[in-house]
This record gives C-alpha cells, sequence and structure tokens, in this order.
C-alpha cells in the first residue's frame, strides 16, 4: 500500500520549485514580451546568451537539488541556505530583461551595459552560494570548485571595474554557453533523475 504521506524532501523541494518557476517564468514572459515587440527591440547576443545561461542554471539547480532526496531531516536552516541560490536566481532573472517593453525603442547592448555590474555581483554571489552548496551538503572537496572560483574572480573584477570592452562581453558570453554545454556532456550523471 502506498504512503499518502509526503516526506521531508518532497515538502522543502516544493518551495524550491517555486522559486525556480517564478525565475523561468520571468525570464520566459519578459523575453517572449521582447520578441513580440521584436520591431522596436534592437538584440544584442551576447546579452541573449545571458539570458539562456540563467535559464540554464535554473534547470541545473532543479537537477541538483533532487541530489538531496535522501536527506532524512531539514532544519530551518539548511533549508534557507538552500533557498539562497533560488531567491538569487530569480533576482539576476528580474534584472536581465527590461520590464519596459512597451517602449519606444529598446536597445538590448545598451540595458545589458547598464545591468552588467550588478547581474555580474549577483552572478558572483550565487556562483559562492553554489560553491558552498556542493562542498557542505554535497560533500564534494574545494578543489573540485575551481572552474566556480574563477568564475567569482572573473566576473567580481569585470563587476567592481565595470569592464565595457565589448569583446571582453561577448567572449564572456560564449565561454559560458560553451562552458554549460560542455557541462551537460562531462557531467552526464548529474543529468539523469532516477
Amino acid at each position: 500500500m502506498l504512503s499518502s504521506q509526503i516526506g521531508p524532501f518532497e515538502y522543502v523541494s516544493i518551495l524550491i520549485s517555486i522559486i525556480l518557476g517564478l525565475g523561468i517564468t520571468q525570464l520566459l514572459s519578459s523575453y517572449s514580451d521582447l520578441l513580440y515587440n521584436y520591431k522596436k527591440v534592437k538584440f544584442y547576443w551576447p546579452h541573449t546568451l545571458w539570458i539562456l545561461f540563467i535559464l540554464f542554471l535554473h534547470i541545473q539547480d532543479w537537477f541538483i537539488t533532487y541530489q538531496l532526496r535522501n536527506k532524512p531531516a531539514w532544519y530551518l536552516g539548511e533549508l534557507m541556505f538552500v533557498l539562497l541560490y533560488p531567491i538569487t536566481l530569480f533576482i539576476i532573472s528580474k534584472m536581465l530583461v527590461p520590464n519596459n517593453a512597451n517602449e519606444e525603442k529598446l536597445n538590448m547592448k545598451m540595458f545589458y551595459e547598464s545591468q552588467f555590474p550588478i547581474i555580474f555581483f549577483l552572478v558572483c554571489i550565487s556562483a559562492l552560494i553554489s560553491v558552498l552548496f556542493n562542498v557542505i551538503l554535497l560533500d564534494k572537496s574545494l578543489m573540485e570548485q575551481g572552474l566556480m572560483l574563477f568564475l567569482i574572480a572573473g566576473l567580481g573584477y569585470i563587476s567592481y571595474f565595470k569592464f565595457q570592452n565589448n569583446t571582453v562581453h561577448k567572449i564572456i558570453a560564449l565561454l559560458i554557453s560553451l562552458s554549460s554545454i560542455l557541462s551537460i556532456i562531462i557531467e552526464e550523471e548529474v543529468w539523469i533523475i532516477k
């Protein structure tokens, strides 16, 4: 006979899923508004790649959180810590796409250039939370977090000094896209829900 009781992980994952769902909804609805008004929008491909990257991070978090399914008990502090990452992703999602798609003209390059310092800073915060999550809850070593620490240092530097070089921003957008694709290929075991 199947139990009708909900387990601790299922209970906790509901709140995590709601926050991740809000972030995904924010990205998809805001970007679809831009597409709907495409005649008034001048798109900028690095900005679009960042939107796809943040969408990828939402989905990745949903997959990785499933690794905690066997955790027998959850304390409020642990839940608050686990919620920090999806909350940060939601804030990035709100900052990444303008909510005033009804303006006369929208230049996404200008929008990206005005927003990237705070977006990069928030991505650094989310990467730091991810490193702590991996070390504390998933028992990964700090040495395995090298790429994340490099991301924090690089984006932190660019954010702090408001580095405006267009070529650098294009390279970063390409690198985060390639790293996402490679992580799907290399870390195949993470991308399975059993």
